[in-house]
């Protein structure tokens, strides 16, 4: 992949601390796990290191997507089989990814306890030994997912022209926004066949959030409908020149800079859990 310069807003202010980003959408089937593998590899090419975790337990399609199949997931370190370290699959040297395994049941409403524990070591892992890291959320209102984008310092929403996903993707920010106080997020609009359809889409989500809730939704922008990327996926390989070089414009207008603020990412998360 040719690398194209992004903006120092995103690159500055990233030398220690560690950046999150999660990306979710209202329903299944618009694209979140291929553009959150493809941000990722972004994010690595100019220079970060960067750590994927599937939050859909029990379901992840991350490792599907990568052709790759993991000796051990989230699954093996809830039961005492291995370590956090050992679950962690190198896609490239310093672009890592964790599954959470796919059809595991005992995974789906794992006790707080034992989530409790995963967290703090997913923290004390992650923290610091990388640059980002990008959450692939299960779609819909999961707990999980309300849980985990409204803690994250880059909230991202994944919608489609198509009615219903934009209904799920408004749906599921009014839920964050009423249970958790989600202010502001990005929207990504995927499968548009142009630009003025992606801010058709971006408006009519404004609107109502404007109207009904106190979210602001900031545009991030399109990424045109490709057929040839459902052949790249079931190839199994997710990574795609023409869709790098629409995230990576994507990537330019978003500010990637590390928010302050006095709860950590974790322990944000971990409240929200608890509830």
């Amino acid at each position: 992949m040719e690398q194209q310069t992004l903006p120092l807003r995103i690159l500055e202010g990233k030398d220690s601390a560690t950046g999150y980003i999660s990306v979710a959408s209202g329903k299944g089937g618009v694209g979140k796990t291929l553009i959150t593998i493809n941000m990722g590899r972004i994010l690595h090419s100019h220079g970060k290191k960067v750590l994927l975790i599937d939050g859909d337990l029990g379901l992840s399609n991350i490792h599907l997507m990568l052709g790759i199949t993991p000796a051990k997931n989230l699954y093996h370190f809830f039961s005492g089989g291995a370590s956090i370290e050992e679950l962690v699959v190198p896609i490239e040297d310093g672009f890592d990814f964790i599954s959470s395994g796919s059809g595991i049941r005992e995974l789906v409403n794992m006790p707080f306890g034992k989530l409790k524990t995963l967290i703090m070591r997913l923290q004390e892992f992650a923290e610091g030994k990388y640059d980002w890291v990008i959450f692939d959320t299960p779609p819909g209102i999961h707990s999980d997912t309300i849980a985990i984008v409204s803690s994250s310092q880059m909230p991202i929403i994944i919608t489609t022209p198509e009615p219903t996903a934009i209904a799920d993707a408004y749906g599921l920010v009014k839920v964050m926004n009423s249970s958790e106080g989600l202010k502001e997020f990005f929207l990504i609009v995927n499968k548009v066949s142009s630009e003025y359809e992606g801010k058709k889409v971006y408006e009519s989500i404004r609107v109502v959030c404007e109207k009904y809730t106190t979210a602001e939704a900031k545009y991030a922008g399109s990424l045109r409908y490709n057929p040839k990327l459902i052949k790249n996926i079931i190839e199994q390989n997710p990574f795609s020149n023409d869709l790098i070089k629409e995230l990576n414009q994507i990537l330019s207008r978003l500010s990637l800079v590390q928010k302050t603020s006095k709860e950590s990412f974790w322990e944000k998360l971990l409240a929200k859990l608890k509830r």
